[in-house]
């Protein structure tokens, strides 16, 4: 009991503080721009792509629904889209107000649970789903980049924003990298692994070095496993990385939209869908709920010249539809689970629910 006292305490104060950030991102703007001027801004923008914006948001939710059922479908034939489609909703929730987006996975593995699904299924759909979308990220970012590269390439040194670029296309890679080097050399991965620890042991810049061991097995045994299950059904990795390919269109168009209802101009599809998938991969690996902060910056730095006047009201919307609404919805199915009789989990439950996966995948990788 005093458990779930203290995860809701932990929930709520991460609500407080995403409702703290809206309020402090309206009084700036009230400061910045003023009433009247954010008034006429609101009163320009076609109230059509307005709806279209919550529309590709709902789009954006079905497509991730969608790559977790087509995972789930192969393991657990009878589950439920609708299922499907409330825990993602509940994980979109978790991701916004847990820092680094941390949250979400072991809350949707526990409702996965809770209607009758495997652990280790709902484990492998999750991480599974989760490699596939960083795959596509990182390639999906690339082509941008290469593609529009010639329209925009100046743009970005000018701005001085190449940089960050360039730094989030390393850490994408690395990430992708170490995927591939567990997916075809796990006992190499893993020596590697050790190895940088034992260097930063020696440059007294890891303290517990036997945590970060067994932490990265445990990792890399995970992943692993959910490699093997990607390898043996290609199938399922072409639909997937369709569903996340149209989920990041969706996403990324955002942007666009809003720039098409406030009636401008001198930028195209490709530049502001490339430069929101900069603002997306630069502020990932933001450790706040939400990237807070972070991606308000990123978003104002890429997309100052593009929406001029109309750029910090711009910014309030599009946090709005990606940050905000996704709380809103989440909370909401939160509640008509608890109302239904699915508790929330406590601390305690979430620990022995990784826990029992960690050790099936341990033992599935040892076969």
């Amino acid at each position: 009991m005093e458990e779930q006292k203290k995860k809701k305490k932990g929930n709520k104060l991460n609500l407080i503080i995403c409702g703290i950030a809206f309020l402090v991102m309206v009084f700036y703007l009230l400061f910045v721009d003023g009433v009247d001027k954010i008034g006429a801004a609101l009163s320009n923008i076609n109230p059509l792509f307005i709806v279209l914006c919550v529309l590709f948001m709902v789009g954006y939710w079905l497509c991730e629904a969608g790559t977790v059922h087509i995972m789930l479908k192969e393991m657990h034939p009878k589950m439920r889209f609708w299922h499907t489609w409330l825990v993602t909703i509940i994980g979109q929730y978790f991701n916004c107000i847990t820092p680094s987006a941390s949250g979400g996975q072991p809350m949707q593995a526990y409702y996965l649970v809770k209607f009758g699904v495997p652990l280790g299924s709902a484990m492998t759909a999750l991480l599974s789903r989760f490699i596939v979308y960083q795959f596509t990220l990182t390639i999906y970012s690339i082509f941008t980049l290469i593609v529009g590269f010639s329209e925009f390439g100046e743009d970005l040194n000018k701005k001085g924003l190449m940089i960050f670029v360039l730094i989030g296309f390393v850490i994408n890679t690395a990430v992708i990298v170490v995927l591939i080097g567990i997916a075809v050399w796990k006992n190499g991965t893993l020596k590697a692994a050790n190895w940088f620890i034992s260097v930063l042991v020696k440059l007294r810049l890891c303290k517990n070095p036997m945590k970060w061991r067994v932490y990265i097995s445990r990792e890399v045994n995970k992943f692993h496993t959910n490699f093997k299950f990607l390898k043996k059904n290609v199938s399922i990795i072409i639909r997937s990385f369709i569903l996340n390919f149209i989920q990041l269109t969706l996403f990324l168009s955002i942007s666009y939209l809003l720039f098409l209802g406030f009636g401008l101009e001198g930028a195209s599809l490709l530049q502001i869908i490339s430069y929101q998938a900069y603002v997306l991969m630069i502020s990932s690996f933001i450790p706040l709920p939400g990237a807070m902060g972070g991606a308000e910056l990123g978003y104002t730095g890429f997309f100052g010249n593009i929406f001029g006047e109309y750029v910090n009201v711009s910014t309030m919307l599009w946090r709005i539809f990606t940050f905000y609404l996704p709380i809103i919805v989440g909370l909401v199915f939160t509640m008509t689970m608890k109302n239904q009789g699915y508790e929330e989990p406590t601390d305690m439950e979430l620990k022995e629910n990784m826990y029992n996966m960690e050790k099936e995948i341990n033992t599935t990788s040892e076969k």
